[in-house]
């Protein structure tokens, strides 16, 4: 037929261009003015697709051309597939008659009635998506499912049969005759192709359904449709059939069993679900735990384990089909391996599900949900931060600077737990299902929050079912472990038996059949390769059927219309689970719906989104693409993501072989890091440097990897990346980057020596170039790393020179950090005032600009200068409050100074039994990160605390301990306060000479402030105990000579209780003497410090 015989419509039907058609009609184009078509034209019309209008315009230069009038010339414009084997069904049509009709009409007469006969059923099976395979005198062969396949091939070419006798009705009206046709109908497999040159117009079919339909058309009678079994059986019961009984026809073998036509029953039902057969055992065990879990009011997990394709979550639908009879609510998330977009992970979906908010809810349906959480005290006051970030809703003030500084360890903890406090909320009130499935692709976070779900749902009537491939499963003890209180059930699926195979088949084909039986025994009992290779069964013979599932989802591919094979692999770029609009970006076709795919049951819809009916019809797919196609489609899909998803936009890049992915990689862990999600950040970072080609992205990465570590507290792990970056850093820039973060790793790892080097190095580099965060950084670092060294004015030097540059780079941040440096110089000179005031202004500016780490660090040492102003009770609220942010952000080493505080403030208070409890807490944090500098100090304070319960003994044993500590690691930090602790321990004058004497050697040779004053307080003690009047003023001159150019109010307090005391062993009677006990008493009494009154009532009761 030529395009004369079809109207625009089918003609851009045959196209699969038909969403064209309105636009042609609207502006009159009709096939008589195709020809005369441009570019530009085509746009007018709307056709923005460069390959569309390529596609009209060739075919339109082709129908233009003259051709024979066959219809065969409507294939013209489509792609033609090699030659294949294809499940087709034909129709032959032949006009009854035609002997009689030539002996009574012209020849014109009969030429014209002929052709009109042919354009009538030419139009019926164009419209109905068949094509016309040739005329043959008065009959016309036509082909459903060549060279475009459709589900329902079969029922079109039934339809097109009785609407081919109902217009031959009107037709014998017009001609004023009766005319009839007799129809044949039979399905199967053909080989597809050209026959003799490869222009579409010689493309046919050749195999057994030909002849047979053929054989039918002959066999019916007038205004009969015969049908082939296989036709009948495909068309089930959608056609109402006659059963013929089995006919013998010449050139076929066998008796064929027919059938005739009618009418269709109805519109034929969606594809429907699968058959589900088999699991009788598994269902009813899964029974038994609804029950006990309603009956006891506790929850339970079910853990569905198997291979891909076994059928877990067949088994996991009828699950929730039993549940939701027993009035379960239903809340579902689906792990994905690739492809996840912003709030498609399940944990958002699962919170959303129980909150009853659907995925694309509002902010305010969002912040509604939120209020009635508060309300109804499902959330604390300090769990609305973990709220909002659960619920994708924005914080602001204090609360976004607090939850910007916690650490990715604290908002993960917090957002688990209130996790599990809204499951348990929820399932108290309605019996819950919790549905997850695909945990093997699941990242320890997701599993974290599982955890969170499975306890959640132990005090209620509530189930959690997961599903797992066998290899990968991620629950293991440890994770039961964290939900211990839940009861655990693994239910794993093995193998369909062999009559349960038998009975899925059936729902295909006849299990007794050859190609069944041997789909049967390929599919191994796993009834998706099973379901598959049936639906395939008919399209290719017994050896051609696929031994795999790649194999099998590629014959299914084929059927695809082209435009739906090539959106088919596109969506397998993006993931399991894509997005249409990207998708219509991907193959440039801004109409494209997923009708076809959704028909051949490849997808399934998913929301707003579509999924792959299974992970491996995806994977399979996906290897369909040559690298070439592949590297494209996954640049294309990575610069739709360029602006809204960081980490999609790497992977994809990543998977496109860019050069580009490396720095996608970095910027895509630095969007995570400020989401804090710093574990996911570093898995961003490894898989960069991964496919690092480059010096420079190898470098940048590494870097950015030993900050993500060091932010964890791996500051092993730091360390040896920093020094990998090192050994290989591509320039200068790189290098004095590597050294500040070695640098600062060694810091904290006590490795201060290597550090100070390090620092030294970079800084001839930052200096040369001018590079001012560099040097605000490095001298910043190196006052900290100065401090503890007991080098005190170089440590003062350095926070003013990283200050002076902070200020010239206008960096709050820098001159924040540099005003806590700035204040520890201070401190370590004794100049606790101003000490006091850098603090202050440092935590101030902090809190202004929302540096809540810097915050948090600077909030212990705070504390600790407040103590000199005889202001011990805030200092300990200090303490507390600081520990708590600091372990919230997960801080560990301003946790760690928050519990020394504490300690050091309880002692001053007389607070043995707190003192303990902040001490013990303090060595659990030293532990976690091998800061052996603090544990010296911690042993002291033990040491004290003894020596305060009048043990002796031990506190003896605990100070030389820490003694030998601090010889070990630097005597500047602590060890003259614990030769001072330790002259007030020991009975011998000669050995507490000699430890004072070894105490004063190392203050002049330098230590930290704390140090001459807890010394010589120390010695003015030891000297009172021996009695040594002489002493306690030579080292009540000392405490004052070293506090004279600061004067501090603690000093001045037990320097004037030292002299007092003196001198009430010297005039016990004088009045004056007695007046100034009296005075010191109540400056005592005011500080808190209780410990030190019972030498001062004692002499004011002698």
């Amino acid at each position: 037929m030529q395009a004369a015989n079809m109207n625009i419509e089918q003609w851009l039907h045959v196209l699969g261009l038909e969403q064209y058609a309105q636009a042609f009609a609207a502006n009159d184009i009709d096939l008589s003015l195709l020809a005369q078509l441009t570019e530009v034209d085509l746009k007018e019309l709307g056709v923005q697709s460069l390959g569309h209008r390529k596609r009209i315009l060739a075919a339109a230069a082709r129908d233009s051309a003259p051709v024979a009038s066959s219809a065969a010339q409507a294939t013209f414009a489509v792609d033609t597939p090699a030659d294949e084997r294809r499940q087709v069904t034909i129709l032959f049509a032949d006009l009854c008659g035609f002997t009689a009709l030539s002996r009574t009409l012209d020849p014109e007469e009969l030429r014209a009635l002929i052709g009109r006969f042919t354009a009538l059923v030419d139009g019926i099976v164009l419209a109905y998506g068949g094509t016309t395979d040739r005329h043959i005198g008065d009959a016309v062969m036509a082909l459903f499912g060549a060279p475009r396949a459709h589900e329902t091939d079969t029922l079109r070419a039934a339809r097109a049969a009785l609407d081919i006798h109902d217009a031959l009705t009107q037709l014998s009206a017009q001609a004023a005759r009766t005319l009839q046709a007799h129809i044949g109908i039979a399905s199967g497999e053909v080989v597809a192709g050209a026959l003799g040159c490869v222009d579409a117009r010689d493309y046919t079919v050749t195999g057994n359904p030909v002849n047979l339909a053929a054989r039918l058309q002959v066999a019916a009678a007038a205004g009969e449709t015969w049908l082939s079994d296989d036709v009948a059986r495909a068309l089930g019961d959608a056609a109402v059939c006659d059963a013929n009984g089995e006919q013998c026809f010449k050139g076929i073998d066998t008796p064929v069993r027919t059938w005739r036509l009618r009418a269709i029953a109805s519109e034929p039902a969606k594809a429907s679900q699968s058959l589900f057969v088999g699991r009788q055992a598994e269902l009813e065990q899964f029974h038994g735990v609804v029950h006990a879990c309603v009956a006891r009011r506790a929850g339970h997990v079910v853990h569905v384990r198997g291979e891909a394709g076994i059928g877990k979550t067949r088994l996991v639908d009828e699950m929730r089909r039993y549940v939701q009879s027993q009035g379960f609510a239903i809340h579902r998330g689906l792990v994905l391996d690739f492809g996840v977009g912003k709030g498609q992970d399940p944990v958002h979906a699962i919170i959303d599900s129980l909150l009853g908010l659907p995925a694309v809810a509002s902010s305010e349906a969002r912040q509604a949900a939120a209020a009635r959480l508060a309300a109804e005290g499902v959330v604390e006051a300090e769990q609305h931060a973990f709220l909002n970030d659960l619920l994708d809703l924005p914080l602001a003030g204090e609360w976004r600077a607090l939850y910007d500084a916690m650490d990715h360890g604290a908002r993960k903890r917090g957002k688990q737990a209130l996790a599990a406090r809204v499951t348990d909320a929820v399932c108290r009130k309605a019996a819950t299902l919790i549905i997850v499935e695909d945990l093997h692709w699941a990242d320890p976070e997701v599993l974290g929050y599982l955890s969170a779900f499975a306890s959640g749902i132990a005090n209620g009537p509530g189930v959690l079912v997961t599903t797992s491939r066998v290899e990968g499963d991620p629950i293991d003890a440890t994770w039961r472990a964290r939900c211990r209180d839940t009861p655990f059930t693994t239910i794993d699926l093995g193998p369909l038996r062999t009559d349960e195979a038998l009975s899925l088949a059936g729902n295909f084909i006849d299990a007794t059949q050859r190609v069944a039986l041997a789909c049967i025994e390929r599919a191994g009992g796993n009834p998706l390769f099973l379901e598959q290779l049936l639906r395939n069964a008919e399209e290719g013979s017994g050896s051609a059927v696929p031994s795999s599932i790649r194999s099998l989802v590629l014959a299914r591919m084929d059927r695809l219309a082209p435009r739906d094979r090539l959106a088919f692999q596109a969506a397998a770029v993006i993931g399991q689970r894509f997005d249409i609009a990207l998708l219509r970006r991907l193959i440039d076709d801004p109409g494209y719906v997923c009708d076809g795919l959704l028909a051949n049951a490849l997808v399934l819809p998913e929301g707003e989104d579509f999924l792959f009916a299974h992970a491996l019809i995806q994977e399979s797919a996906y290897s369909t693409l040559l690298r070439a196609r592949r590297r494209e489609l996954h640049r294309c899909a990575a610069d739709w993501f360029a602006h809204g998803d960081p980490t999609l936009h790497a992977q994809h890049l990543d998977r496109a072989e860019d050069e580009r992915a490396p720095q996608a990689y970095l910027a895509a862990a630095g969007a995570q890091y400020t989401a804090h999600l710093v574990e996911a950040a570093l898995r961003l970072a490894e898989r960069g440097l991964e496919i690092a080609q480059t010096d420079a992205d190898h470098h940048a990465l590494s870097c950015c990897k030993g900050e993500l570590q060091r932010d964890l507290g791996d500051i092993a792990g730091s360390t040896a990346t920093y020094r990998a970056a090192l050994a290989a850093a591509p320039d200068d820039a790189s290098l004095c980057r590597c050294q500040l973060g070695l640098a600062e790793g060694l810091r904290v790892s006590e490795g201060l020596d290597e550090a100070l080097e390090l620092l030294a190095a970079a800084q001839l580099i930052a200096e040369r170039d001018d590079r001012l965060a560099e040097l605000a950084s490095l001298h910043y670092l190196r006052g900290n790393i100065l401090f503890p060294l007991g080098k005190i004015d170089a440590c003062s030097a350095e926070h003013e020179r990283g200050l002076a540059y902070a200020r010239r780079l206008g960096s709050p941040e820098a001159e924040a950090r540099a005003l806590g440096g700035l204040a520890d110089a201070a401190y370590a000179q004794g100049r606790m005032r101003t000490a006091f005031r850098h603090f202050s202004d440092c935590v101030a500016l902090s809190r202004q600009h929302g540096f809540s780490r810097i915050e948090v660090a600077n909030r212990p040492m705070q504390g600790f200068s407040r103590i000199y102003l005889n202001d011990a009770r805030q200092a300990r609220e200090d303490a507390v409050a600081a520990a708590r942010a600091a372990e919230l952000i997960g801080q560990p080493r301003a946790q760690l100074l928050g519990e020394t505080l504490g300690v050091f403030a309880c002692h001053e208070l007389g607070d043995v039994q707190a003192a303990r409890v902040h001490l013990e807490h303090e060595m659990q944090v030293i532990r976690q990160l091998g800061a052996r500098r603090f544990e010296a100090q911690n042993l002291e304070m033990q040491g004290r605390v003894w020596l305060d319960d009048g043990c002796r003994g031990e506190a003896v044993k605990a100070l030389y301990e820490a003694l030998a500590i601090s010889r070990e690691v630097g005597t500047q930090f602590c060890a003259p306060k614990v030769l001072g602790a330790l002259s007030r321990a020991v009975d011998e004058n000669d050995e507490r000479a000699r430890l004072l004497a070894e105490g004063e050697d190392l203050l002049r040779l330098g230590a930290v402030g704390h140090n001459h004053l807890w010394f010589y307080r120390d010695a003015i003690e030891a000297m009172l105990s021996a009695p040594d009047p002489a002493g306690v003023l030579r080292y009540v001159t000392a405490l004052e000579d070293y506090t004279r150019r600061e004067p501090l109010p603690w000093a001045e307090l037990f320097a004037a209780r030292g002299r007092a005391l003196v001198r009430t062993l010297q005039e016990p009677a004088d009045e004056a003497v007695r007046c100034e006990l009296g005075r010191v008493r109540t400056v005592l009494m005011q500080a808190g410090f209780r410990h030190y009154l019972a030498a001062v009532d004692a002499a004011l009761a002698a």
